[in-house]
């Protein structure tokens, strides 16, 4: 029977099969970007959204104006008159529609980048849950392999007469503990399996890794915060957003300035001479725009609170996400030496056979290594878990 002492050793290698695993989720998360139906859609949605933020930087459209007229019977001619029109904003309007419509399409593209990035995490966060069910699975079919062992060995006894009722039954209730938790595993690790599945539009998808990414360490927080604020997607749709509204309180400006009307006109009658002249007009935008250049003014300065309001709450989380991670980190590392040092289960059912441990005192110190190993799956993959948060800005 394989020893506990040679499971932790294997949980602890980190070498060719992380490296596999590494490049196996990456190979992954490439596979889901390309087939993932939500980012297709995404992607053109954005796209849409892109062009439309294009469309309010253009000249109005030109008005084109037939009028004609007849005359009576004192009067028998006819007349018409041809007017072409062109409205024109303040020139720096036009300047600004055009920097308000690039940066809309920015922040577009940062909100598409944004929503990229959290569908990948949850999908790395799906691969280090199926490779944590796995890891749990050889736990636990060291477990039944054991419990079946030991019942047959003590149904053996028990029909000898060599062991009574009370201690077959704790064998039996062992047995029958582990074989649920089993069922619960496989069938945990196949819903996550299927959750890959459907990451990956539906297709098949092929992700066998039994270990956690390798090189994957926490790093100075400084840096790490640092290059996590300089990097993240919803941080710049943020900052995109206060660049618009500012943009937003300038051109409220230019739009309270005089609009113009130019044109040409053509009036022409039978019998006459035609005529040609050109038109002006302007526009003072006495009451349209009232109160718009204060509303874009608090809408600027909401913005602008919310971008800091933001950037503090991510600053909170990620120290509070790195806290985590330095604590789990040593707890993940004083597991792996207590569990080395354990009395592994081979040495406690020839204990339990030569007549030096009771049934009662073998069940204690069984629940106490499995219950020990189980939480040192739990750290390991809540440490990963983290690590993937505080690293989503590479993704």
């Amino acid at each position: 029977m394989k020893t506990y002492k040679l499971y932790i050793l294997g949980l602890m290698l980190l070498g060719t099969l992380t490296t596999r695993a590494q490049n196996s989720i990456d190979q992954v998360l490439k596979s889901i970007e390309t087939n993932n139906k939500s980012l297709q859609a995404n992607t053109k949605m954005t796209d849409a959204q892109k062009l439309e933020a294009q469309t309010g930087k253009f000249l109005a459209n030109p008005s084109v104006e037939w009028e004609q007229m007849w005359g009576n019977r004192n009067n028998p001619g006819s007349e018409y008159t041809l007017t072409v029109k062109q409205s024109l904003d303040f020139p720096t309007t036009y300047s600004n529609k055009n920097k308000l419509a690039n940066l809309k399409a920015n922040t577009i593209g940062f909100q598409s980048a944004a929503y990229r990035q959290q569908l990948l995490l949850n999908a790395k966060q799906t691969c280090i849950e199926i490779i944590y069910l796995r890891k749990q699975k050889s736990l636990l079919d060291e477990r039944l392999a054991n419990a079946e062992t030991m019942f047959a060995l003590y149904k053996k006894r028990f029909e000898s007469g060599d062991a009574n009722q009370l201690e077959l039954n704790k064998i039996q209730l062992e047995l029958l503990n582990a074989q649920n938790q089993s069922r619960l595993n496989k069938a945990a690790l196949t819903a996550a399996e299927e959750q890959l599945r459907n990451f990956n539009g539906g297709n098949p998808i092929t992700f066998d890794a039994t270990d956690y990414p390798a090189g994957e360490e926490l790093i100075n927080f400084d840096q790490l915060q640092a290059a996590f604020m300089d990097a993240d997607p919803n941080l710049k749709s943020l900052t995109g957003n206060q660049e618009i509204a500012n943009r937003e309180v300038k051109l409220s400006r230019s739009l309270t300035l005089p609009k113009f009307d130019v044109g040409y006109k053509r009036n022409a009658a039978k019998d006459h001479v035609a005529s040609n002249g050109f038109m002006v007009g302007v526009s003072i935008p006495l009451f349209e725009n009232k109160n718009t250049v204060k509303k874009t003014k608090a809408q600027a300065e909401f913005a602008t609170a919310s971008l800091e309001d933001n950037r503090l709450n991510l600053k909170t989380n990620l120290q509070q996400l790195y806290q985590q991670a330095e604590a789990l980190q040593i707890s993940r590392a004083d597991y792996a030496k207590v569990l080395e040092q354990q009395r592994n289960i081979e040495l406690l059912n020839k204990a339990l056979n030569a007549g030096q441990l009771s049934v009662i005192d073998y069940f204690t110190e069984l629940s106490t290594i499995y219950d020990s190993h189980q939480s040192y799956l739990d750290v390991e993959k809540e440490y990963h878990s983290i690590l993937a948060q505080l690293y989503q800005y590479k993704l």
